[in-house]
């Protein structure tokens, strides 16, 4: 059951990549979808973008996709549970908050877009020993977004540590960034 104070939100927090592995067979369906409609919860004091909740797309079959990180490699990703016509509350702070349509850049230049690929994207994580001071190095690769191919400029859904991100910007790929096509 959703969040009544959340619009209805019923969040399903995992470890990104376990989440994408568990979503994968709906995600690579949204390929063809339209993206009709996006939107994102503002922060009426500030006027700003609010963006510990999720983003919400609304396709062209019907279904409302909703993305959301946290913390350091969670990510949610859940369908049809959110109402946007119901402003949210979140426990702190108390700031107004609505729903706002195409509240981002980004996502005003995919509505109208069709998918095409849907890929995660991933960064190397290292860290070294510093207690006791050995030198030693862990590597790890982390999940840490969602790109949506699109007709238009396609949509980067990004861990931006502890909240969401958003980008129109392809995900660049190095030796410490790379992307693979779910």
């Amino acid at each position: 059951m959703g969040d009544p104070d959340m619009s209805g939100w019923a969040a399903d927090w995992r470890a990104a990549a376990d989440q994408l592995q568990l979503q994968r067979a709906d995600l690579t369906a949204l390929s063809g979808r339209l993206i009709d409609s996006s939107w994102l919860v503002w922060n009426e004091e500030h006027d700003e973008w609010f963006a510990d909740l999720p983003v919400v797309l609304n396709l062209d079959d019907g279904r409302q996709l909703e993305v959301s990180w946290q913390k350091f490699d969670e990510l949610s990703i859940t369908w049809n549970t959110i109402d946007t016509q119901v402003s949210p509350r979140w426990p702190w702070p108390y700031w107004p908050l609505s729903w706002r349509r195409a509240g981002h850049p980004a996502l005003l230049a995919n509505e109208g877009s069709r998918i095409i690929g849907v890929a995660a994207t991933m960064h190397r994580f290292v860290t070294t020993q510093v207690e006791p001071p050995t030198g030693e190095r862990a590597e790890v690769w982390l999940t840490s977004a969602l790109w949506l191919q699109t007709t238009g400029p396609g949509l980067h859904i990004f861990n931006a540590l502890d909240e969401n991100g958003l980008s129109d910007t392809a995900p660049a790929t190095s030796e410490d960034l790379r992307s693979s096509p779910l």
